[in-house]
């Protein structure tokens, strides 16, 4: 019995299969705070064969288009070096990074993610270009959130960056929010040269309106040192979305049966308006459907417009006019080229937009 394990052993000293194996020295490369103005950075990756065969590096794969690897191509014999080399371009990356680049060898480990860290401060040009809002030393991608549309009883999703543009620590809080708009997080300190995404969500659970739906909320910004040079501000920041019906979840009784909107016109011209002198048109909605239609609101595209809707819900066969009011002094360039859409519970026709054209007469 001894004999046959003694001889098993040999066997399989004698029949093992040489392996090649890289130990890295180090699979993180930390960059630190970068200058976005000086161009490209590398940083250097090193492994040994520390195994009994040559290992062939196939490919290193960078996990961002800010990222080029350089590898050797030929084989690793037993008790060499391989470098691996990441190199970084910051251009239009501001704020802190991590970025990988992951090894795949003939070999033991088969993969191996090299992780490539560090912080961009950017250049005045890419900091407005990527973040145009000011709320004080705290710059942001946008000064609006527009969900599109929406479907009753669900929620939206949307995020604002903020960057930091100064050399000290910036805190931010969120105030006024609408009931039916979550911030997270509501308030936070943003590091100097860094990002902090801010989670905007909207639930139409809490809105309880149809249609076009608006708000806003204010983002007040101030450095946690008020010795410091970074500035302080405040933003406010618009939310809005178009909130439809689950036309998706009516019945097929329900779809036969639905109103229907029809518009009278497409397109209604206000021609030779006279300065300061208010036009007002009337445009007329007949509900063809068999089921009430209710009319949620009216939208003008430009303040030189105000409407009036004479009868939001409106009875199968009936009719309601919106009255559309147009004010010259306020018309750009003497040419009026605007619209406005129509919101309703038409499943097949839930909104219609209708082209308000005309001219100032000189």
């Amino acid at each position: 019995m001894r004999l046959s394990a003694f001889l098993l052993a040999i066997i399989t000293l004698l029949t093992a299969v040489a392996e090649g194996r890289l130990s890295w020295n180090s699979t993180l490369c930390d960059l630190g705070e970068i200058l976005e103005s000086d161009g490209k950075v590398a940083c250097m990756f090193k492994a040994v064969n520390v195994g009994d065969s040559p290992v062939v590096i196939l490919r290193a794969r960078p996990s961002c288009g800010c990222l080029v690897s350089e590898y050797p191509r030929a084989a690793i014999n037993p008790g060499d070096t391989a470098v691996v080399n990441a190199i970084f371009n910051p251009t239009g990356r501001i704020g802190e990074f991590v970025n990988f680049i992951t090894v795949t060898t003939d070999a033991s480990p088969h993969r191996t993610e090299l992780k490539i860290t560090g912080k961009v401060k950017g250049m005045e040009m890419t900091v407005n270009e990527q973040y145009p809002v000011a709320a004080g030393s705290l710059k942001l991608n946008a000064g609006s959130i527009p969900f599109g549309s929406v479907v009753e009883g669900s929620k939206a999703r949307a995020t604002i960056e903020a960057y930091n543009d100064s050399d000290v620590p910036v805190k931010y809080y969120v105030k006024n929010a609408p009931r039916w708009v979550k911030i997270s997080p509501g308030k936070a300190t943003v590091k100097p040269h860094s990002v902090q995404i801010i989670q905007v969500e909207m639930n139409t659970g809490k809105c309880g309106e149809r249609g076009y739906v608006e708000g806003a909320f204010s983002l007040l910004a101030e450095p946690v040192k008020h010795t410091t040079g970074a500035l302080a501000g405040i933003k406010k920041i618009d939310v809005m979305a178009v909130v439809q019906d689950d036309f998706a979840a009516w019945s097929a009784d329900e779809m036969k049966n639905a109103p229907a909107m029809q518009v009278a016109a497409d397109r209604m011209v206000f021609a030779d308006m006279v300065s300061d002198f208010p036009v007002t048109k009337k445009l007329t909605i007949t509900n063809r459907g068999n089921d009430e239609l209710k009319i949620y609101g009216v939208r003008p595209a430009e303040e030189c417009i105000e409407v009036k809707i004479l009868k939001k819900s409106i009875a199968k066969g009936d009719t309601s006019d919106i009255e559309i009011t147009v004010y010259p002094d306020k018309v750009k360039d003497n040419i009026l080229n605007t619209s406005i859409i129509i919101y309703c519970n038409d499943p097949y026709s839930s909104s219609r937009m209708v082209r308000i054209v005309g001219n100032l007469k000189l």
